[in-house]
């Protein structure tokens, strides 16, 4: 009975063996068209009086809030004191408000118009002391779209190790099964702007009116698979 036991031991030895575990990453990646202009829009106000600079900001604050084309976001208004320093005395000048929007759209035709707006208002002021800045309009990629490729190439991974792990249970003839998968994403690709910043003032409304050019951006995951084969 020792003998037989002993070769039963031997035997199963080799079986248990050849039970391993395959750890590797593979990378999807799919190509975009940035689907969403951007830009950030600052208007500064100093003035003497606290009353007056609000009442200079409401102006702009009265436009964006009846601005329905284009969406609107992250405002923010701060009001402070303005001094001048000399002979190491401090002497109060005046105050500087500051009134900041992002705003973002898919149609650059929408955009361009509400800038049109903001620097007609801004001309229409004649006040040194009202500055309107409109950041460098990027096109990005909104946050629908990479949803939406990120779902579709998780699924893509997932189907292509779930027919990885079928052929090479045929091949090896071993029952293999993915027992973790942990998926890294990342957005590749330049900023491309439509147009540079500027400080605006009649002499640049005309290139408010921007053709702005789409560059492809890759969208890709780097999954870390494991198998268990058996």
């Amino acid at each position: 009975m020792k003998k037989i036991f002993l070769g039963m031991t031997l035997c199963l030895l080799p079986v248990l063996s050849f039970s391993y575990e395959l750890n590797f990453n593979k990378s999807f990646s799919k190509v975009v068209n940035p689907d969403l202009l951007t830009t950030t829009i600052t208007v500064s106000v100093e003035k003497k009086d606290e009353n007056k600079v609000n009442v200079e900001i409401e102006k702009f604050n009265d436009l964006i809030k009846k601005t329905n084309n284009v969406t609107l976001k992250n405002g923010s208004f701060t009001l402070s004191p303005k001094y001048k320093y000399y002979d190491n005395k401090q002497e109060f000048i005046g105050y500087v408000g500051n009134l900041r929007y992002s705003a973002e759209s898919k149609n650059a035709k929408e955009l361009n118009g509400f800038m049109d707006k903001l620097i007609t208002l801004k001309d229409s002021i004649k006040s040194e002391d009202v500055k309107l800045n409109i950041s460098n309009v990027a096109w990005n990629i909104s946050d629908e779209l990479q949803n939406k490729s990120f779902d579709s190439l998780r699924f893509e991974a997932i189907t292509w190790i779930d027919s990885y792990a079928k052929t090479l249970s045929g091949q090896v003839a071993k029952f293999c099964e993915v027992s973790k998968i942990n998926i890294f994403e990342s957005n590749t690709g330049n900023v491309v702007y439509s147009r540079a910043e500027m400080a605006y003032s009649t002499m640049a409304k005309s290139v408010a009116n921007v053709a702005p050019i789409s560059s492809e951006q890759n969208i890709t995951i780097n999954p870390n698979f494991i198998l268990d084969c058996k």
